[in-house]
């Protein structure tokens, strides 16, 4: 049965037996090669080897077999961008918000990879849609403030970074990203505090991470 060896995959994700969990996969689809979900497991199995030319033939064969799911589409982008297929990876994030146009994860990949091509409107545009879909989400606000900075927007930045930190009170990325702001605006004194504050934030976490109490 596919469920069987879809949980057995499961088992050896979690214990990061990637071997195992890659044959559990593969024997999953075997068994229902018309299951889209089990091609979309093998492929984020794959995925987390870090087998994405693999991770990317199995989200094909999920889109092909179920061409409305988001998620798959989402890995698919997630594949081709982690190979350089830029506009395979476009295409993919397009028909992800297509089918789910109120998943801000799906907004969020399209924003990160026009920031990453630099195209600093494009991403301003899909981030505010990942805000609108989950204000609650403080990275989205924060990926909105880095758009927004890069277009010279200092003020939304600011904006929107204390929206980030009102959602999540030690977001030490958030706290440097305002010293950028500040920078920005030649406020030194600011800039300075919040980089402070992002060193503190991250010099606990770092302790906790190591169990010193």
């Amino acid at each position: 049965m596919s469920a069987y060896q879809l949980d057995r995959a499961r088992r050896h994700v979690a214990a990061q037996e990637w071997p195992a969990a890659l044959e559990a996969a593969a024997r999953a689809v075997e068994a229902s090669p018309a299951d889209a979900y089990a091609w979309y497991f093998k492929g984020t199995v794959e995925m987390a080897a870090k087998r994405p030319r693999d991770a990317l033939a199995s989200a094909s064969r999920a889109t092909a077999l179920a061409p409305d799911d988001a998620k798959a589409w989402v890995l698919s982008g997630s594949a081709a961008q982690e190979l350089g297929e830029t506009a395979a990876a476009r295409e993919a994030y397009d028909r992800a918000v297509a089918a789910a146009p109120r998943w801000g994860l799906a907004w969020n990949r399209v924003g990160t990879l026009a920031f990453d091509a630099r195209e600093f409107d494009r991403a301003e545009e899909a981030f505010a849609q990942a805000v609108d879909c989950d204000p609650n989400h403080a990275r989205s606000w924060n990926n909105l403030a880095l758009a927004r900075i890069e277009r010279g927007e200092l003020d939304a930045a600011e904006s929107a970074l204390k929206r980030a930190l009102r959602i999540w009170p030690d977001y030490a990325i958030a706290y440097r990203n305002l010293a950028r702001v500040a920078a920005g605006r030649g406020d030194e004194g600011r800039r300075d505090l919040y980089a402070t504050l992002a060193a503190r934030i991250e010099a606990v976490k770092a302790a906790e991470s190591a169990g010193i109490p």
